[in-house]
This record gives structure tokens, C-alpha cells and sequence, in this order.
């Protein structure tokens, strides 16, 4: 494959997986130490030229545009995990996190700029409203959504809404019927486990997408169902979760590890050093266990992965993780606008930093483009194991399927053919 290829299908993956919300991993959910006041005095240059821009540059400006600019640069030169929301995206960034939003309770597909619904949430309040899948949405409160240029973001900003309101939907029908449906939006949960279930008599599996609020309960009804099946044995796919809240990485931890073991600890220039360990209760302290993992296993995931491996509680099976090892603090601004900076770094227990190399010498994003070239995901001989790179080293390393890296294969995945034809056998079997 070439380099051009590989650098493609990199991107998209990384886009795809680390754009979302979830991406906010490794997020610090206790704000603490942000009460101090910076002297104006050493800010009036920044204020002066920003100032100045806005009073004597060529083109008129946006002082809100010219605000979230400099603020973006700034933390966009600290590291590659510290960042700024904006204040009509600060919910929407936290939702995968909190594991709940409001909103209407469907799965749709947007393609030839017709919104079509794919799933309905069972017990949702579209179900309850009767929409059904392939059901059309072509308006939403009488705006028409039959328009080119329509984008996920686009409809989620007019589903989505507080609780209890009311969403008033035009339908068109699998029969061709126009018809409108008055949704009051509800809490729509967002999983965290999403599937668990026994592979044999002995064996369960569990597969874990994110660590949010809702995480610790999940995992704990998983894994004592399992063992009520008769599970002896377990494995915990942490293949593609790109992380979440600390606290639940060490509540997930605390399941498999005996009492007083450590789970990570945290250190930084302005936080003193802080070390959390399992306690008593677990719902699988003894028993074989196996971690799977790959390079976009990142931060909350590494540390279940760097907790069990120190201790030799498991085996972890797969590639290098992705090495994000960056703890990030909470800041709501006067606008209801949020700075999320990096106040600490994680630790394994032996002392390891899971945070791989970043700064001006280094492109952060290409690294796993680099991994694939060097031949690290697909050849053990190419495996060098210096612990500089950051992430989880696997005890048994899994070559990636070369199959689903070629770039033939993605493209036509991902192109439009693919989902047209998708899209046309969709249709003639409505």
C-alpha cells in the first residue's frame, strides 16, 4: 500500500474515532485549584493587540471569533489534549461522558439529502409515537430537512433539546403517507458496555466502548450476570474506547484487583502527587483474565490496562495502546464557555508515563500512520519495544488484519457506491 493510501485511511480512522465527544479523555471530573486570579498587568499586551486588530485591521472583525482564536492557540501550543469549547458546544462535548442527552430516541441516516430513520430506540418516545424504521423525516418543527448540504450536526442541533420539550416531526411513511408526530424528547441513555455475554460454558466477554458516569454500574450488572452463567473466565474488549472519566477507569480496575493494589497515580507541575488503589469490593477479584486492546485503546482504558498488567492480575493481547497519558481539568469561562487544560500526567504503578511524545519536533496525528509504514501493527520483528513511545506494551502481540487496511477495500467502504447501493436495497424492500 502507499504511503498516500495508508495516510488516508489513517486520518479518516483517527478523525472517526477521535473527534467525538468521547475524545475528552482522560478527563479530570473534580475542579480544584482554579480560584486564583491572573494579574492584569501581564495580560495587557494580549489585550492591547487584540484591541488594536479590532479597531484598526483592514477587514472588520468578530470580537467573539477573534476571542475563541486566541484562546484555541494558546492551548493548542501547551499540548494536544488541552482545548476550548464554545459555549453551544460545551453540552453537546460532555454528552458521552454524563452517558445520558435529550432526545427523540432514533438512529437516522442521512444520503441523497433525505433523512431516513434506521433504528428506533425500543421504549424511546419515538417508538411511543409509532416511527418506525425507514419512516422519512422530511421536516422537522416545519423546517424542511430535504435539502442538499444536510449534516448530522444539522439535525442532532434540531432532535436534540431539553427534556420534557417538544419536537414536531413531518413523516413520510414506508406506504408514502405524509404525516406529523408531535415527540416529547426524553432521556436517551448512551451505553458505555455494549454487549456482554458468554462464549462458552466458562468464558464470558465483555466489550466496553467509553468510561462515563454510567460505567461502574454497567460494568458490575455485566460481570455479575455472567458469573451467575456460570463464568469462571472473562474478556474485556477495550479494542477502540478512547477513554473517559478517571474515576471510572479506577472503579472498573477495582473489580479485578485485590484490595490495596494501586491503579495509577497522578503528578503534576501545580498538583501534588496522588495515588488511588482497589479497595475490598470487586466483582471479579480472582478468576483468568485477558485484556484486549489496540492502538486506539487510549487514557482511561491504558490505565485498566497498566493497573492489571503491573500486577500481573491479566494478560493484555493486542498492539500498543495509543499512549495518552494527560489528565485534563475543567474551567467554565463568564460566557458558559469551558477551557479543558492539562494539569497532570498519569502514571502505572511501576512508575511507567503512558503519554507518548508530543511537541513541535512531532506530528501528534501521524503516528499511527508511522506504526503502519514502520510495520509495527502487522510484523512482531518490527516491534521495538522502547517505552519512550508511551501506551501499553501487550503481553502477546496481535497483528492487525492487513485485509482491512487496504486501500481499496476502505474506499469502497467509504465512498458513495457503497451507501448508494446500500441505500437502493434499503429501499426496494421497504
Amino acid at each position: 500500500m502507499n504511503n498516500n493510501n495508508i495516510k488516508l485511511l489513517v486520518f479518516s480512522l483517527f478523525i472517526g474515532l477521535f473527534s467525538t465527544a468521547t475524545y475528552w479523555i482522560g478527563y479530570y471530573q473534580n475542579n480544584h485549584g482554579f480560584d486564583s486570579v491572573i494579574q492584569k498587568t501581564k495580560w495587557e499586551p494580549v489585550s492591547f493587540v487584540l484591541d488594536h486588530l479590532l479597531n484598526s485591521y483592514v477587514d472588520s472583525l468578530s470580537s467573539e471569533k477573534l476571542k475563541q482564536a486566541a484562546i484555541r492557540n494558546i492551548l493548542k501550543e501547551l499540548d494536544p489534549h488541552s482545548s476550548y469549547i464554545p459555549a453551544e458546544d460545551r453540552v453537546s462535548a460532555n454528552e458521552s461522558l454524563l452517558g445520558h442527552f435529550g432526545g427523540v430516541g432514533i438512529r437516522f441516516m442521512i444520503l441523497r439529502d433525505s433523512l431516513t430513520v434506521v433504528n428506533v430506540i425500543k421504549g424511546g418516545p419515538s417508538e411511543k409515537q409509532g416511527i418506525q424504521k425507514r419512516d422519512r423525516i422530511i421536516k422537522i418543527n416545519n423546517d424542511s430537512v430535504a435539502s442538499t448540504g444536510l449534516t448530522n450536526e444539522d439535525v442532532l442541533k434540531k432532535l436534540k433539546g431539553k427534556i420534557g420539550s417538544k419536537v414536531l416531526l413531518t413523516i413520510k411513511t414506508a406506504e408514502n403517507k405524509l404525516v406529523e408526530k408531535t415527540i416529547v424528547r426524553d432521556m436517551i441513555k448512551l451505553k458505555s458496555v455494549a454487549a456482554y455475554d458468554m462464549i462458552d460454558d466458562r468464558i464470558g466477554y465483555i466489550k466496553l466502548t467509553t468510561f462515563s458516569s454510567s460505567t461502574d454500574k454497567e460494568i458490575v450488572t455485566a460481570l455479575n450476570s455472567l458469573k451467575e452463567r456460570g463464568m469462571s473466565k472473562l474478556i474485556l474488549d477495550l479494542r477502540f474506547n478512547g477513554g473517559g472519566y478517571l474515576h471510572q477507569a479506577i472503579h472498573v480496575a477495582d473489580q479485578f484487583l485485590d484490595k490495596h493494589q494501586m491503579v495509577v497515580y497522578t503528578k503534576g507541575a501545580h498538583t501534588k502527587k496522588e495515588s488511588q488503589f482497589a479497595s475490598e469490593k470487586g466483582a471479579f477479584k480472582s478468576g483468568d483474565l485477558v485484556i484486549l486492546v489496540n492502538s486506539t485503546t487510549a487514557s482511561a482504558s491504558e490505565i485498566v490496562s497498566g493497573a492489571i498488567q503491573d500486577h500481573k492480575r491479566g494478560v493484555i493481547i493486542g498492539r500498543r495502546t495509543f499512549g495518552k497519558g494527560l489528565v485534563q481539568s475543567p474551567l467554565m469561562l463568564e460566557d458558559s464557555s469551558e477551557i479543558r487544560i492539562t494539569t497532570s500526567r498519569y502514571y502505572t504503578p511501576s512508575g511507567k508515563s503512558i503519554q507518548k511524545p508530543y511537541g513541535d519536533s512531532i506530528n501528534y496525528e501521524e503516528d499511527l500512520f508511522n506504526r503502519i509504514s514502520n510495520g509495527e501493527l502487522s510484523n512482531i520483528d518490527s516491534v521495538s519495544k522502547d517505552q519512550s513511545k508511551g501506551g501499553i506494551w501487550p503481553d502477546i502481540f496481535s497483528p492487525i488484519d492487513t485485509v482491512e487496511y487496504r486501500s481499496t477495500l476502505y474506499n469502497l467502504i467509504y465512498s458513495r457506491a457503497w451507501r448508494d447501493y446500500c441505500f437502493d436495497y434499503y429501499e426496494k424492500t421497504r
